[in-house]
């Protein structure tokens, strides 16, 4: 495993985005809904979360597509990599974990990881072969995101 370098640095694929984290990442995990896939461009999403406050582009601009009611993403105008999303009033970034410099130093098998959110979404041929939680909908910044969306403090 490689050594954990704060600042968590990364970019976009040409280079024209690079970005910042003075925090390590607080969680990260898999996601397997059909906006991720369709994101990312592949079978899920992962990803790591990380401070808004900790975060800063160092290095052009993202451009933002909203993808949802909750929630947009960030990504290079110029080669089209996604570098993150961000659920409206939250206090952290998913950063899109193929983005980091060095996405070695922050395993999800590590006690990070919340797991594998989604899988009902999943696509059925894909076996995930970890020993993380399986959640079947949503993930607890998705359930906090409708949460804040609805003015409710709790989900039924």
């Amino acid at each position: 495993m490689s050594e954990k370098r704060i600042p968590v640095t990364g970019g976009c694929l040409c280079g024209a985005i690079r970005y910042e984290v003075t925090d390590p990442p607080f969680d990260g995990g898999y996601c397997h809904c059909k906006t991720c896939r369709k994101a990312y461009g592949g079978l899920f999403g992962v990803w790591l979360g990380f401070k808004r406050a900790g975060f800063r582009i160092t290095k052009g601009e993202l451009r933002f597509y909203r993808t949802s009611e909750l929630a947009q993403r960030g990504f290079c105008e110029t080669c089209g990599s996604p570098v993150m999303y961000a659920y409206d009033g939250s206090e952290g970034y998913g950063i899109n974990a193929g983005s980091l410099d060095h996405p070695e130093a922050w395993p999800l098998m590590d006690g990070t990881s919340f797991g594998h959110g989604f899988v009902d979404s999943k696509v059925p041929w894909h076996t995930i072969d970890d020993e993380l939680p399986r959640y079947p909908q949503g993930t607890k910044h998705h359930d906090a995101a409708l949460d804040r969306a609805d003015g409710s403090d709790q989900r039924d």
